[in-house]
C-alpha cells in the first residue's frame, strides 16, 4: 500500500503543483518577514557591542550562551515551528482536493489557513512544547558539563585555544545532540497523521496528536520509508544540479576576474538563480513530503469517509477576500523586513583599509632588493618596503635574499664570502625583465636613506649562515639612524625575535610562519607573517582576539587580494604594489551594498589556489 499512496500521492501534486508551490512561496516570505528583522536587529546588536564590521564566531558564540541568546532561538525554534505546520495544513487541504480531484487555488488555501489559525497555533505550540520538554534532560546533561568542566575560565579563552576539556566538551555536545535528534525524529514520525487529521476531520490539536500516535503505533516501517526516499531523491537531484551549475558559474567568475562591472551582474544574477532553485527545491520536498503523507493517511479510511470530509471544506472557495487579504499582507510584511533589514546593512562601513607592503620592494616592475624596486614601491604608495638583510665577510649589512648571488646575478659566491665593495659590483639589473642595467644590491644603510619620510621597512633578518651578530647589528643600526618607529623586524627564527625584544623593546616584531603546530596565535611577537594559504578567516580572527596583527605574503593575484581584505587581514605583502593599490581603491569606490554583493561571489566561485595550496604561494 505505501508505494501505491507514494505514487498517488505525487500524481495529486503533479495535478495542484501550482497552488502548492504559490503556498509555499507565501509561507516562506511570511516566515522572512518574521524572522528578517529579529535576526538583523539581533547582528545589528552584536555589531555595536563588538565594535567591528563584522561579528565573528566569538560574539556570536557568547551571545547564543547568554540568556538573551537563549530567549532569541526559542523564538526563532517557535516561529519555525509554527510556519512549518502552517504550511504542512495548507498543503494538506490542497492534497485534500487531489483526493476527490476537485480544483484548489492559493487563494482558498490561505482562506483555509486563516480561519483555521487559532487551531494550527494550538497545534504548533503543542508540538513544540513537547519538543521544548524533552530536550530538558539533553539541556540539563549539557549544563552539568559546562558548569563542571568549563565554567572557570571565559568562552573566548576556549574557542581561542582549543584545550583538551574544551575538545571533550564539544564530543559530547555532539552525542547528545545527535541522540535529542533520533528521539525527536522518531516522535515526530509518530505525529505525521496529526495534520491531516487536524484538517480533513478537525480533531483538536491534543486528539490530532494521540490518534496519530495510535494510528503510526507499529507502522513506522511502513511509513517512513516512502518519505525518506522522497527526501533523498529530491536531496540527490538538487545536488546534482547544484554540481553543474557550480561548473557554469565558477567557468563565469574567472571570466569576469575582479572588474566590479562584470562581477556584480553575475553574482545577482547567481544569486536569482540560487533564490529559485532553493525554493523549488524547498517547495517540491514539502509539498510532496505532505502530499504523501495526506495520500498514506487517508488510504487507511474507507473510501467515502475521505469524499465526504474532504468535500466539507471545499466550500472555502467563498472565503476568496480573505486569503487575498492575506496574501497582501504578507507582501507587504515581507517589503517592511527588506526595508528593516537593509538600513542597518547600508549604514555599516565595510571599508577595511589595508597597509601595503611591496615585497622586496615593487619586485613585479624592477629587480628585486634594488634601489629601482624600492623608487617604484614609494610611487605605488607602498606603506612598507620589505627586505631581506644579512651580513657580508666585512660585517655590512647587505640587501640580499639567497644566501649566493647565482639567480639575481649571476655570480654562485656566498654573500658571507664577500666584502660589501664585492656585493655592489654585481649588477642585478641585467636578469630582470625588462633588463635595468646599472642596479647593485644596496646596503640596508642606503635604503634607509632612500625611503625616509616616505615609506616604512620591513626588515627580514637572513640566516643563510649561521650569524649571531646580526640582531645587534640590525638594532644598532635603526638607533643610529633613528629609524625604530619606521621599521619592524621579522624572521622564521623566534629565538632571533626575542633578541630583539631584548635589546630594544621598541621595536616592533613579526613572526613569519611557514608551518605550525598549535596555537599559533600565541606567539609573542607583535604580528603574525602569514602564507595567503593560512591566512583562513579563523585564523585571523583568532590571531586578532590575541592582539596581533596579520600580515600575508605573497599575494599577486587581484583576486586573493580581494579575499585577503575580506578576511580582515591587516597587511598585504605583494611584489605589484601598484596594482594593489588600485584593486584598494575601486573597493574602497563601492558602496556597502555593492561591496556586500562582491563578496558574495565567494559562494559561487572556485577558490584560488592560492589559498588552498601551500605550494602555490611564492615564498617570503
Amino acid at each position: 500500500m505505501p508505494n501505491t499512496a507514494v505514487s498517488r500521492g505525487l500524481r495529486d501534486l503533479r495535478a495542484l503543483w501550482r497552488p502548492a508551490l504559490a503556498f509555499h512561496a507565501l509561507v516562506q516570505l511570511l516566515g522572512l518577514a518574521v524572522i528578517v528583522p529579529l535576526a538583523t536587529w539581533i547582528a545589528w546588536r552584536l555589531v555595536l557591542a563588538s565594535g567591528e564590521p563584522v561579528v565573528s564566531n566569538f560574539d556570536i558564540a557568547s551571545f547564543v550562551l547568554s540568556l538573551p541568546g537563549l530567549a532569541f532561538t526559542l523564538l526563532v525554534a517557535a516561529v519555525s515551528v509554527g510556519l512549518l505546520l502552517g504550511e504542512f495544513a495548507g498543503q494538506t487541504w490542497i492534497a485534500a482536493h487531489g483526493l476527490v480531484r476537485r480544483r484548489a487555488t492559493v487563494l482558498a488555501a490561505v482562506a483555509f489557513v486563516l480561519r483555521r489559525l487559532p487551531g494550527i497555533l494550538g497545534l504548533a505550540l503543542l508540538v513544540f512544547l513537547r519538543l521544548a520538554a524533552l530536550a530538558l534532560p539533553f539541556l540539563a546533561v549539557a549544563a552539568a558539563i559546562w558548569f563542571g568542566s568549563l565554567s572557570g575560565h571565559d568562552i573566548n579563552y576556549y574557542l581561542a585555544e582549543e584545550p583538551p576539556e574544551w575538545r571533550r566538551a564539544k564530543l559530547d555536545a555532539a552525542v547528545l545532540a545527535v541522540t535529542y535528534a533520533l528521539i525527536a525524529g522518531w516522535r515526530l514520525a509518530r505525529w505525521l497523521y496529526a495534520v491531516p487529521m487536524f484538517v480533513i476531520e478537525r480533531a483538536s490539536p491534543v486528539e490530532a496528536l494521540e490518534r496519530s500516535s495510535d494510528l503510526t503505533r507499529g507502522r513506522l516501517g511502513r511509513v517512513a520509508p516512502p518519505l525518506v526516499l522522497w527526501w533523498i531523491a529530491v536531496t540527490v537531484a538538487a545536488f546534482a544540479i547544484t554540481l553543474l551549475c557550480r561548473q557554469v558559474s565558477d567557468a563565469g567568475l574567472d571570466w569576469a576576474g575582479v572588474e566590479p562591472g562584470r562581477v556584480l551582474p553575475l553574482v545577482a544574477l547567481y544569486l536569482c538563480v540560487t533564490v529559485a532553485g532553493s525554493f523549488l527545491y524547498g517547495g517540491l520536498s514539502l509539498a510532496g513530503h505532505q502530499f504523501i503523507v495526506t495520500r498514506l493517511y487517508a488510504e487507511q479510511l474507507q473510501r467515502d469517509r475521505i469524499v465526504a470530509l474532504a468535500a466539507a471544506e471545499l466550500p472555502a472557495e467563498r472565503y476568496r477576500g480573505l486569503g487575498g487579504l492575506g496574501i497582501a499582507a504578507t507582501l507587504k510584511l515581507f517589503a517592511l523586513a527588506i526595508a528593516v533589514a537593509w538600513f542597518p546593512g547600508s549604514h555599516l562601513d565595510p571599508h577595511g583599509k589595508v597597509a601595503i607592503t611591496a615585497h622586496r620592494g615593487a619586485s613585479a616592475a624592477a629587480p628585486e632588493n634594488s634601489m629601482a624596486a624600492f623608487r617604484a614601491a614609494m610611487d605605488a604608495g607602498a606603506t612598507y618596503a620589505e627586505l631581506d638583510v644579512q651580513h657580508t665577510a666585512d660585517r655590512r649589512l647587505v640587501v640580499v635574499h639567497d644566501g649566493d648571488l647565482l639567480r639575481v646575478g649571476g655570480d654562485p659566491r656566498k654573500v658571507a664570502e664577500l666584502t660589501a665593495a664585492d656585493v655592489a659590483g654585481v649588477d642585478i639589473g641585467l636578469r630582470h625583465q625588462p633588463p635595468f642595467p646599472g642596479e647593485f644590491p644596496p646596503t640596508l644603510e642606503e635604503v634607509i636613506a632612500l625611503v625616509r619620510g616616505r615609506m616604512k621597512l620591513n626588515i627580514e633578518l637572513k640566516y643563510n649562515v649561521p650569524d649571531p651578530g646580526l640582531v645587534p647589528a640590525v638594532v644598532d643600526l635603526l638607533r643610529r639612524e633613528h629609524f625604530i618607529d619606521e621599521a619592524v623586524i621579522t624572521s622564521l627564527d623566534y629565538a632571533a625575535l626575542g633578541q630583539v625584544e631584548t635589546l630594544e623593546p621598541r621595536i616592533v616584531t613579526g613572526h613569519i610562519v611557514t608551518a605550525s603546530v598549535g596555537n599559533v596565535a600565541g606567539t609573542s611577537a607583535d604580528f603574525l607573517s602569514l602564507s595567503s594559504a593560512q591566512a583562513t578567516a579563523s585564523l585571523v580572527r583568532r590571531a586578532h582576539r590575541a592582539g596581533k596583527q596579520v600580515h600575508v605574503w605573497t599575494v599577486n593575484a587581484p583576486e586573493v587580494m580581494l579575499r585577503m581584505m575580506e578576511r580582515g587581514v591587516d597587511n598585504i605583502i605583494t611584489d605589484d604594489p601598484a596594482l594593489l593599490a588600485r584593486v584598494q581603491r575601486e573597493r574602497d569606490g563601492l558602496s556597502a551594498p555593492e561591496l556586500l554583493a562582491l563578496r558574495m561571489r565567494v559562494l559561487f566561485a572556485k577558490p584560488p589556489r592560492e589559498l588552498t595550496d601551500p605550494a602555490s604561494v611564492e615564498v617570503l
